[in-house]
């Protein structure tokens, strides 16, 4: 392959006994694949090479890394966002250990590493010692940009978006549903993207781009994340046996203000918001806030009322404003078309719905 005869020449023109490649790419990109190709190709050339994988440090295993990130919405929109960033979610201080280890002709071993196929930190690695070698090392982020300067040469794959998507799918189809591995998908997007750039303008000068084969190709399309996936609380069919709860936002659950800010900072619950609204979910209803607040402004705002600890079910946006009129049909001549008008700001704490 291309990609293997230009580290080969780089090697052979270094002074260093141990040379350190990094490989990277976006999830999907063949990282792994082409990996194992260059190393079976320097193996065959007779060049000693170790090949190590960041997801080995990942901090947390698949089924707390969810829940951390939902614990993270939960505590605000500047918790989450910071969160999705991927530059957290590995140990990016014992990768670099590791890699300085093998660098200095050590051995080593991870104990707890992390096991791809089962999603938990169950594996245990050794590698090394290397005397006179390249170790090749792979993950979607190779690390902080502090640390860059300590790689002989970057090597990016560049698969295009669609086709990195498709081959997600497909490698986790068995073990993931397809909504989570698209959110996810789009979450790694957004860190990688971060990371792209940074090494496009920064560290031009020690990258080099190919494909999923080893040929040489351009450095890889950037595209813009736009949306990011929120978690959403499901509740099961059986648990709604209620009926559906429509409340209005402001003047209703919170104070009203004439002209609110799109923050959200200027928000205060009135008397009773939570405590009722809790009631009524308890009790089995769906939940269903209304306004007239517009939905491309509304994400602050939702992440003000979570982080103050008011949960609903779904939200209706850009509503306009003027009266309200419930219309429902009767069933065995029950009345399921109900009102319970308020006096504005004055709260939910009175309302009675059994």
């Amino acid at each position: 392959m291309q990609i293997t005869e230009y580290i080969v020449n780089r090697f052979r023109n270094s002074d260093n006994h141990r040379f350190l490649i990094g490989i990277c790419g976006r999830a999907g990109a063949g990282k792994t694949t082409l990996l194992q190709k260059i190393s079976d190709e320097l193996t065959s050339a007779c060049i000693q090479n170790v090949a190590y994988s960041g997801d080995w440090r990942f901090i947390l295993d698949s089924t707390d890394r969810k829940e951390w990130l939902e614990e993270k919405w939960r505590s605000g929109m500047d918790a989450y966002l910071n969160a999705i960033n991927q530059f957290g979610w590995w140990d990016f201080t014992e990768i670099f250990k590791d890699l300085a280890a093998l660098q200095n002709e050590q051995a080593i071993t991870i104990t707890g590493a992390y096991n791809r196929l089962s999603g938990t930190k169950t594996a245990e690695i050794s590698l090394g010692p290397i005397r006179h070698g390249i170790i090749l090392y792979e993950n979607c982020i190779l690390g902080h940009l502090d640390t860059m300067k300590s790689f002989d040469t970057i090597v990016i794959v560049n698969t295009p978006d669609q086709l990195c998507l498709e081959r997600v799918l497909r490698k986790d189809a068995h073990r993931r549903p397809v909504s989570d591995i698209a959110t996810r998908y789009l979450m790694t997007t957004y860190s990688e993207n971060i990371f792209l750039r940074a090494l496009r303008t920064r560290f031009s000068a020690r990258t080099v781009a190919c494909d999923s084969d080893g040929q040489f190709s351009p450095f890889p399309e950037i595209n813009e994340i736009t949306h990011i996936p929120v978690p959403i609380n499901v509740r099961k069919p059986n648990k709604l046996k209620k009926g559906t709860i429509f409340c209005d936002l402001d003047g209703t659950l919170v104070k009203h203000i004439a002209v609110p800010s799109e923050s959200g900072d200027d928000i205060e619950l009135l008397e009773g918001s939570i405590e009722k609204v809790r009631e009524f979910r308890l009790k089995g209803y769906h939940v269903v806030l209304t306004t007239s607040r517009s939905q491309a402004n509304i994400i602050s705002v939702l992440a003000k009322l979570q982080t103050m600890g008011l949960e609903y079910d779904q939200i209706l946006c850009d509503l306009p404003i003027g009266p309200r009129h419930l219309i429902n049909d009767s069933k065995d001549q029950e009345v399921r078309a109900i009102a319970h008008p308020l006096t504005r700001n004055s709260g939910l704490k009175n309302v009675k719905i059994q």
